[in-house]
């Protein structure tokens, strides 16, 4: 009836329990050489670890073992990106210090085609308004996880933060906050930079500085900060609302970025720098946002100015 089939290759790491292995010990490296901080490896790279634990018994190589993890996020995705980057170095490393083969296990040279491009018709981020950010403070809980939660997102509110920002906040001795994050992207890497609230009544009114100088207590960030954040504000009626119009945890920032333009009138340079990233990522991010009723101001306020100077110099 025809030939008979060759059997199949067998599997190495089948049970997933050598990766899975290779994966811990590359986690203490990382640690104890003081790559990283514990706490990073614990927040940070935890999604990472939680994405292995569920494909490590289907992965044959290193190939697999990105064309699997990369499935749980769209294409082009910064999460998707980051966990195929922690990856592959645990790969690297492995195969460097002989925990698993060589001829397996090396990951390619580039990740770019499996990480993919990410689909540039998708929506803007959405930013919220100040009406929409204060609605969602007040339907907080005033349980322990409220207070908390409603501390997190003042912080991000007034700041312009990244969810993950809110691990790395620090209060000078002469009262000024201070993030320490640095990200480190294609196009370098980001500096500490002061942070200063929009609006500054905001800052004063929830004693932002003071609360971080006392220690006040975050809520926890286990599986990563935007995820933790999502995880909380999806089980209140408010922020349900909210992400049925496409916000996500980057709503606060996005605000920001609007409230600098809009109602402080801040140039992108500026607005760059206090949300610590460059002028182009600020315009490619944000320069879209030029509604009807952005251009009614803007003309409102030019004609003003029109006006101021032409009986200035008639004078």
């Amino acid at each position: 009836t025809g030939a008979t089939p060759n059997a199949p290759t067998p599997s190495i790491a089948s049970d997933g329990r050598p990766l899975l292995a290779a994966w811990e010990a590359f986690g203490r490296y990382k640690v104890t050489r003081n790559r990283i901080k514990q706490q990073t490896w614990d927040t940070v790279y935890a999604q990472t670890a939680k994405r292995l634990e569920v494909i490590a018994p289907q992965v044959q190589d290193a190939k697999s073992l990105l064309t699997l993890a990369g499935d749980a996020w769209d294409p082009g995705m910064r999460r998707r990106q980051t966990v195929l980057q922690h990856l592959a170095a645990m790969c690297r490393w492995a195969v460097e210090n002989e925990l698993l083969p060589a001829d397996r296990w090396t990951p390619p040279p580039s990740l770019k085609p499996f990480v993919g491009d990410r689909d540039t018709r998708r929506a803007d981020g959405v930013p919220l308004t100040d009406d929409q950010i204060l609605k969602l403070l007040e339907g907080l809980p005033q349980d322990e996880a409220g207070h908390r939660w409603r501390f997190a997102v003042q912080l991000m509110a007034a700041f312009g933060l990244r969810p993950v920002e809110l691990m790395h906040l620090r209060v000078a001795p002469d009262g000024v906050v201070w993030c320490l994050y640095e990200k480190r992207s294609g196009g370098g890497k980001t500096q500490k930079r002061q942070l200063r609230a929009l609006h500054p009544e905001w800052a004063e009114e929830w004693e932002l500085a003071k609360r971080l100088d006392e220690g006040e207590q975050l809520p926890p960030f286990g599986g990563g900060v935007a995820e933790a954040a999502r995880r909380y504000l999806m089980r209140h009626a408010v922020w349900q609302q909210l992400a049925a119009k496409g916000v996500t945890c980057y709503g606060f920032r996005h605000g920001y970025a609007l409230r600098a333009h809009q109602s402080y009138g801040l140039s992108v340079r500026i607005a760059a720098a206090l949300m610590g990233h460059s002028p182009e990522t600020h315009q490619r991010c944000y320069g879209t946002w030029t509604d009807q009723k952005t251009i009614d101001s803007a003309l409102e306020a030019a004609i003003r100015y029109r006006n101021l100077t032409q009986s200035t110099e008639s004078v």
